[in-house]
């Protein structure tokens, strides 16, 4: 059995830690010993007692990585609060459901639709400002969330009850809001705090738990928020006819309360606090890599089609004649089929293939590849033609699993840069803000691109054909990236000069 031998140094007192057996790896769980944090752990302290007891935290056991109750616990509380305070919402311009992946800015369409048509509210032109808050502080500020979560990784646990109270008190808040302003202030800024700072410690929280299953974790909790969106705006629009906003609004943050307060407590990382007494610094080299500018081109052009579709499939139905709740139906298998390529694709992303004599895990590049071609594909030749509500369905659900499908891959495509758990962190933040970009960008691009005349005779029934081109031109664009990389990385191998070859992965 291996043994490990470690020399800490705790100031002008070095102690050898005694020898302790090293459990390996089996199957697919790893058990490990503390024997130090990753860099050298100073301590002030000035006594022998002292230093016992930071020996004994070094020989802490720790739980089963990818694997086991405690993982597994993890797994399920992150996604009730994913599911729940994460959930769906509803596209700003539109009365029904949209399958997005941001909370409440949740279902925040279909308060929309209520305000829009009810005082004190009535008729204002600004009412999107709120949802669009939401969703921008969710992606555009994850740069500054990760910052401190990096900064403050010890309190990571504090943070998510912190995120969590914000933003119950920003829903409680609102249910008050005389006017617009107030309501801009609650129901926007403070609850997109709340999630902003309570997301990304969760995220870290899951690169601990997980390594080896850690696409297929990813894809578990971003499912959840698919589940939630298959009711949960139902719920709403039934309240808000009954009760009205304010009602709803209390009883929504009552609902949030009593479904992921119980299991907050079960949102904790697998190491102990003392290893996060003195974390390593980041290595920002990837900054250099190729291949980050690579994945950030890609995920930018995604984004910036990725929402077209699920905003105007239910007015494209409408157009041809379909009810309105055909069109919410169309969303609510979309949101399904999303549940699908999530889980489906972070277990891809997990997996290994054996390529001569190597194991390797199968290369994100050619997911990415997929994932985009797939859904460029699927608008342009099933969405741009379908005139039926069969093929509707069938491009809600290939474009829900592939498309929806993407998201789960930045944690795949930090893990293609550098394994470390702290550096998965940081670019999938760069990942969400990109996509926060393109989300910012729909409704200006929208306006410009959309139509006033139906025909049903033409591509895209004429009114859509602008916005169906230009989504599934950003898709195929995207898919290129990938494509044009593949050949261009070898090529830089095969030129660059010693000293200045691509710091490319194997």
């Amino acid at each position: 059995m291996a043994t490990i031998t470690e020399t800490v140094d705790f100031g002008q007192y070095p102690l050898q830690v005694r020898p302790e057996p090293l459990r390996l790896r089996s199957g697919n769980k790893r058990h490990g010993i503390i024997a130090a944090p990753p860099s050298p752990v100073t301590s002030r302290a000035s006594s022998f007692e002292s230093l016992d007891q930071d020996v004994e935290k070094l020989e802490t056991p720790l739980p089963p990585v990818d694997g086991g109750i405690a993982a597994w616990k993890f797994l399920f509380a992150a996604s009730m609060v994913e599911a729940f305070i994460f959930g769906k919402k509803n596209h700003k311009n539109l009365p029904i459901l949209r399958a997005d992946r941001v909370g409440f800015p949740l279902n925040y369409g279909v308060f929309q639709n209520y305000y829009i048509n009810h005082p004190p509210f009535e008729g204002n032109a600004n009412l999107s400002t709120v949802g669009t808050l939401g969703t921008a502080f969710y992606f555009l500020g994850a740069p500054i969330a990760t910052y401190l979560v990096r900064r403050y990784h010890r309190w990571q646990r504090e943070v998510i009850w912190t995120g969590s109270s914000i933003s119950v008190i920003g829903l409680v808040a609102a249910s008050f809001a005389p006017d617009f302003g107030t309501l801009v202030a609650t129901q926007g800024v403070v609850f997109g705090v709340g999630i902003l700072i309570m997301y990304y410690p969760i995220f870290s929280m899951l690169n601990e738990w997980f390594i080896d299953r850690r696409g297929l974790a990813l894809g578990i909790l971003c499912a959840a928020t698919g589940f939630s969106g298959l009711f949960y705006p139902f719920v709403l629009e039934v309240l808000l006819d009954r009760y009205g906003p304010a009602t709803t609004l209390r009883v929504s943050a009552i609902a949030l309360t009593v479904l992921c307060g119980p299991v907050l407590p079960l949102l904790k990382g697998r190491y102990p606090r003392s290893y996060h007494d003195k974390i390593p610094k980041t290595d920002f080299s990837f900054f250099r890599m190729p291949l980050f500018y690579i994945f950030s081109l890609a995920t930018l052009l995604q984004g910036l089609g990725f929402y077209f579709p699920m905003i105007y499939l239910p007015s494209y139905a409408t157009s041809l004649g379909l009810s309105d709740h055909i069109g919410a139906s169309l969303l609510v298998v979309s949101s399904f089929a999303q549940m699908l390529g999530q889980v489906a694709f972070g277990y891809a992303s997990d997996m290994r293939i054996k390529r001569f004599w190597m194991n390797e895990r199968v290369p994100v590049e050619a997911l990415v590849f997929i994932s985009s071609l797939m859904s460029g594909m699927a608008i342009l030749g099933l969405w741009g033609m379908a005139s039926s509500i069969l093929r509707l369905i069938a491009f809600a659900m290939v474009y829900g699993i592939f498309a929806g499908g993407f998201v789960v891959l930045w944690a795949r495509m930090g893990t293609a840069l550098s394994p470390s758990p702290s550096l998965a962190l940081i670019t999938f933040s760069a990942f969400a803000c990109e996509r926060g970009i393109g989300s910012v960008a729909t409704g200006p691009i929208s306006s410009a691109l959309l139509t006033a005349e139906v025909n049903t005779e033409e591509y895209g029934i004429g009114r859509f054909k602008n916005i169906i081109l230009y989504a599934g031109m950003c898709m195929l664009a995207s898919a290129a990236v990938m494509l044009v990389w593949y050949p261009w990385r070898r090529i830089t191998r095969w030129v660059g000069r010693k000293g200045e070859v691509c710091e490319c992965p194997k």
